[in-house]
C-alpha cells in the first residue's frame, strides 16, 4: 500500500523489536500530517501533502499545473476529487474497504474478490515473523503466485510468481528516519534471465505506514515533516457551497492496497 501522490494518482503503497511493533498494532494509529516526496530516476521530483486520521485520508498535489485535492473515506467507500481553483468536485462511490494502515490483521485477498482465487496453505517463520503462506491465482491465467504474508504489516515478505520470479524482504535493524524510529527492511527481486534488483523499505510501526521506500526501479518515495497529532475533521469534507460535477463511473481510487 502506498499513500504517496504519484504522477498517476490524480488519474486514478532475530530481534525485530517485535514487542513494540506488536503493541502498536493493538490500537488505531495516531493521526498525522506529512509532506510526501516522490523522486524519480531522471531527477524529477513530485511533492504533495498527506493528512491521515483513522480510515480517512486527504492528499494534496499538483497535476498538469493545477492544484488537486483527493479525499478518501474508506469506511464509507467514497472518494472526492476537488478542484480548489474552480471550487468544484467529483464524487465516486464504491463498497466500504478496510484501511491498510488500520489496527489488526488483514488478509492478502478480500473476501468475494472475483478477480482472485486465494488458498491458505500454512505458515512459515521469516525474519522472526510467523507469516501465512497463500497461493493466489487469477481466473483464466496459468499458474499461481505463492505469497508469504505478514497480516499485521499488510505486506508480502516473499512472493514467488508462476514465471519463477521471486521478491524477498528481510528485516535488517531499527533505525531513525525523519525523526521516527522505524524498521529497516531490504527488498530484492529476481526474474529468470535478468539481473537481480534491490531496494529498501522503512516501516513505521506506530503509524503503520512505510515512510520511505527505495524502489527497485531507482525511484524513492518518502514522507517528510511528519507531525503526529489530531487533525481537523473538516479536512475530510467537501467545503460548503462547492459545485458537484458528474464524475466518471468506476471503482473508488485508493481502495486497494
Amino acid at each position: 500500500m502506498s499513500i504517496f501522490p504519484l504522477r498517476a494518482l490524480g488519474a486514478l503503497v532475530l530481534s525485530l523489536g517485535l514487542t513494540g511493533a506488536a503493541l502498536a498494532q493493538a490500537s488505531e494509529p495516531p493521526a498525522y500530517t506529512a509532506r510526501a516526496v516522490h523522486r524519480l530516476p531522471d531527477g524529477s521530483v513530485d511533492t504533495g501533502a498527506v493528512v491521515k486520521s483513522g480510515p480517512d485520508m486527504r492528499l494534496e498535489y499538483t497535476e498538469n499545473g493545477r492544484d488537486v485535492v483527493q479525499i478518501i473515506r474508506r469506511a464509507e467507500g467514497v472518494m472526492y476529487l476537488l478542484d480548489p481553483a474552480k471550487q468544484t468536485y467529483f464524487e465516486m462511490r464504491g463498497a466500504p474497504a478496510p484501511d491498510p494502515t488500520g489496527a489488526g490483521y488483514m488478509p492478502p485477498c478480500q473476501e468475494g474478490d472475483p478477480g482472485l482465487s486465494c488458498t491458505f496453505k500454512g505458515t512459515e517463520v521469516i525474519s522472526g515473523i510467523t507469516a501465512e503462506i497463500w497461493e493466489i491465482g487469477m481466473p483464466g491465467q496459468p499458474g499461481v503466485s505463492t505469497v508469504l504474508w505478514d497480516g499485521a504489516r499488510h505486506r508480502a515478505l516473499r512472493q514467488t510468481g508462476p514465471d519463477g520470479s521471486v521478491m524477498r524482504m528481510a528485516f535488517l535493524s531499527m533505525v531513525e528516519v525523519a525523526g521516527r524510529r522505524v524498521e529497516h527492511w531490504s527488498m530484492s527481486f529476481e526474474a529468470p534471465g535478468q539481473p537481480a534488483q534491490s531496494g529498501a523499505w522503512f516501516y513505521d510501526p506506530e503509524l503503520r505506514v512505510e515512510i520511505r521506500e527505495e524502489m527497485i526501479t531507482g525511484a524513492v518515495r518518502e514522507l517528510e515533516d511528519i507531525r503526529v497529532g489530531p487533525v481537523d475533521p473538516a479536512l475530510f469534507e467537501v467545503p460548503a457551497g462547492w459545485t458537484k460535477l458528474d464524475g466518471p463511473a468506476g471503482p473508488v481510487p485508493g481502495q486497494g492496497n
